[in-house]
């Protein structure tokens, strides 16, 4: 799922929707919040995507790995 459609759903309350209803879990905010985040400081502060995920690591306390998975789940394929 590229970003756009997920902000779309975001915003329209379909995703929180879904989520009282028990058809996803908060997986797919912290993902985007992760996602977006990311982007702010690639954007911003000029860092590296690897250098961002690594900050990001710290500042939402996953793993490396947690990073990367939310980071390709938003991603234009």
């Amino acid at each position: 799922m590229n970003i756009t459609t997920a902000n779309l759903l975001f915003d329209e309350g379909t995703f929180s929707a879904m989520y009282k209803a028990g058809f996803i879990t908060t997986k797919v905010f912290i993902y985007r919040e992760i996602y977006l985040w990311i982007q702010a400081q690639i954007k911003t502060r000029n860092l590296s995507k690897r250098q961002a995920v690594l900050e990001a690591e710290i500042k939402f306390k996953k793993d490396e790995r947690t990073i990367w998975r939310a980071l390709n789940s938003f991603e234009d394929n």
